[in-house]
Formats: structure tokens, sequence, C-alpha cells
């Protein structure tokens, strides 16, 4: 099991400060989860972690024995297991180690309760909750639905909080931001399929094949990335952007974007090679500098074997996207992507190609509206297909397009050095 003891750093707590409504704080003693549903799983729920913020983004040290619920000891000829509900604030969150885990049976319609004594009357902006995390297949135990009472009075509007599943790995910070402030809009998020309205575009007319998969939602959207352009050690992007259904880009923070590997500096870890590290990192993919060819503002990392290169656009509430702008890599055009997917909460919702940067530095557009705006057919043509129609797309498993040349395995240790750092 890999175990990550990353803690919250003054730089992302001043970025969650930013997202937190500037606004009364509920104040009280004891705070109270109901835990409503599971992902899935029908006898055991769970969590990884809690942890709370006071009104100056503070994190609230509590002591061991201030959380209180049930747990598998509970259960009759059972004793000594150690998913117990202190450690839900032992500050191991980032992990895959149930032993730093919390886990309790789970009953249908039961009344399944995680209490939080504080002390004393305290101040509360925010609760960052890590779901159940141990493999892939057990973050079905985790907590989907739950609600949120602090001494008994209802938090976040008295609505129903929609926790995503953990992803079983470390790859990402996957502990969930809920904000307390009386300001923060709280609705039932599970309506999040309304299509904009507008004149709709005749994409299938503009791109034979081309099956739109209709305003994909979900917490986590991930950009897998099969193969480059042609480089066999390396792989970027310039840039990456999200539109809502409006077709209004959606605003990222850096503590949203992450990247496996995460960039070039994983080959030096160990090594005083580079000092200060190599500038071309996730956050880059998100800063709205797309045109600089020196490749300062882009992301770049490693192609690793048996690892496939991934980056993950992480979200607290579900995000329905109706289109995704992707800028390839400039410096070095064989170093771009070529084929890729995009999987929102784990279900592949496309599959295509990328072509080449050839200077222009307009970006590809992987389309999930036909009722977009502003987008005319013209720019969907060249930013879409190109001269030679450089998608390809899955529809029911029948893949188009061509996927020769696709680089073969080659030995990374003669891989080439790369380095760009400031100065």
């Amino acid at each position: 099991a890999v175990v990550s003891t990353q803690s919250t750093g003054e730089a992302a707590r001043e970025e969650m400060m930013e997202c937190l409504s500037d606004s009364p704080l509920p104040r009280g003693q004891v705070l109270t989860f109901r835990l409503l549903e599971t992902w899935g799983d029908q006898d055991y729920i769970g969590l990884t972690g809690v942890e709370l913020f006071g009104a100056d983004g503070e994190l609230i040290q509590l002591p061991e024995d201030a959380v209180a619920g049930p747990s598998l000891n509970d259960l009759e000829n059972c004793s000594g297991d150690y998913r117990t509900p202190d450690k839900l604030i032992s500050g191991c969150n980032i992990t895959t180690d149930d032993i730093q885990m919390w886990l309790c049976p789970f009953y249908s319609g039961g009344n399944h309760v995680i209490t939080i004594n504080l002390s004393q009357s305290t101040e509360i902006t925010a609760i960052k909750i890590y779901n159940y995390n141990k493999t892939s297949e057990d973050t079905y135990r985790g907590v989907k639905t739950l609600k949120v009472t602090l001494d008994d009075k209802p938090l976040c509007g008295g609505q129903t909080v929609h926790l995503r599943r953990a992803p079983g790995t470390t790859h990402y910070d996957f502990g969930q931001i809920i904000d307390l402030s009386e300001k923060a809009e709280w609705n039932d998020h599970d309506d999040v399929m309304s299509l904009s309205k507008g004149d709709p575009i005749n994409v299938r007319k503009l791109i034979p094949d081309y099956e739109i998969s209709l305003l994909p939602a979900g917490f986590v959207y991930q950009i897998y990335i099969y193969s480059s352009c042609g480089d066999p050690y390396y792989v970027g992007l310039n840039g990456i952007q999200l539109f809502d259904e409006q077709g209004q880009e959606i605003e990222l923070l850096a503590s949203q974007v992450s990247a496996v590997p995460d960039s070039v500096n994983v080959l030096y870890q160990d090594q005083q090679v580079m000092r200060g590290g190599d500038v071309r990192t996730p956050d880059k993919l998100i800063n709205h500098v797309t045109s600089d060819d020196s490749a300062r503002n882009s992301w770049l990392a490693p192609i690793l074997p048996n690892t496939g290169n991934r980056v993950y656009l992480v979200f607290d509430f579900p995000v329905t996207v109706s289109m995704i702008k992707l800028y390839n890599y400039s410096k070095a055009p064989t170093r771009g992507v070529k084929e890729f997917g995009v999987l929102v909460d784990d279900l592949v919702v496309y599959h295509g190609l990328l072509s080449p940067h050839n200077g222009s530095h307009e970006p590809e557009i992987v389309l999930f509206s036909d009722r977009v705006a502003p987008i005319n057919s013209q720019s969907l043509l060249t930013k879409s297909c190109g001269v030679e129609q450089q998608v390809e797309l899955t529809n029911n498993k029948r893949k188009m397009g061509d996927s020769e040349n696709t680089p073969s395995v080659y030995d990374s240790s003669v891989r080439p050095f790369t380095s760009l750092v400031d100065h």
C-alpha cells in the first residue's frame, strides 16, 4: 500500500480560502455526519479522513478522542479491528493503506452517525472529506451521500451532500471541500444535464461518424494519454480549457489540476541536477498562456514503462462539460499528445487523436454538445478535423481513424535529459 502524509500547505490553504464565500460562518461544538448511502457496497461504509478549517483557514487541531461512531468491533465475535473512528483525524489522508481508515457495517436505511466534539464552540469555514480509498474496488464502500449538522442545526442549507468516489490511488489529493459559509450555493446536483438553448449544430454533417456523448457530468475529468506524436520519452500539452453547458469557460485553480507522472521532475527527485525544479508542471495547463513556444507555460512529463500518462481535473461537485479545448505541446511538436481518451468519473466518453503543433497555436476541440455557442461550422472543422480529419472516435466499439505511426517502446535508460528552470 502507498501512504502519503501530505498535509495542507500554505499555498493550498490560501487557494481554498479564495474559493470559499466571504460570509458569516456557523459556530458550534458538536459536528454530526449522518451517512445515508454508499457508492454501491451493501455491507460496509467507510471514510479515510476528515479535516476541519477555522475562520482564518487554519486546520483545527482535534484530540484523538474527539471522534465517536460505530466500527467493525461492534459486530459479534469481532474485536481488535484497527479501522476505528479515531483514524478519521489521524492526519494521514492521502493513502491507500486501510490501517489509516475508518470502516463500519452498513445497513440500508440504518443509522450511521459520526460525531466530532470540538470541546468548545468554534467557527468552521469548511470541511474536507477524504472518502474510503483502499483499492478501486473498495472505493464502493465510500460514502455517497450524507447530511451535516452542527449542534443539531442543519448545515449546507439542509441539503444532502454528495461525495465523489475516491480514486483507489494516490494520484491526486482526493479530499473534497464542503463550504459551510451561509452564502454558499447548495442545490440538488442530480439535475446537472440541462441543455443550453440555441440553434443546434449539425455535427454529423461536418464530421461523418462523429457520435457526441451529450453533456457528460461528473466530479473528475481525466485526460488519458495513450501516445505522443513520435517522441518515445516525453509527452506534454500547452493548455486545457473546459466549458460548461452554456458555453462559458470553467475557471480552474492549480489545486484542481494534477498529472501522473506529475512532470519531468519525477525523474530527478533524488538528484541535485535541477535546483528549484523544472517549470513545466501541471498548473501551467490552466494559466491561459497557450502560445509560448519556450515551454515555460507548458506541461511536460516522462513516458514511463507500464505507466499511462494522465491529467486529472477534479471538482468538489458534479460539473457538466460541453466541450474541451486542448492546446498541443509546441516547443517540440513530436512531444505533443497524439492518441488520448477523456474519462468522466472513470467512464470513457471520448477517444480520439490530436494533431502535432503546426505553428498556429489554435486549440483542437472535443465536443459534447450540439448546442454550444460560440462555435461555427468553420472553426469546428478547422480545430477538430484539420485537413485530413485528424480525429479518432470509438463508436459502438468500432474505431475510426488511423493509429499508424504509434511509437514503439524504447529503452528508457537512454532517455535524453531535459531541463527548463527559472533563472
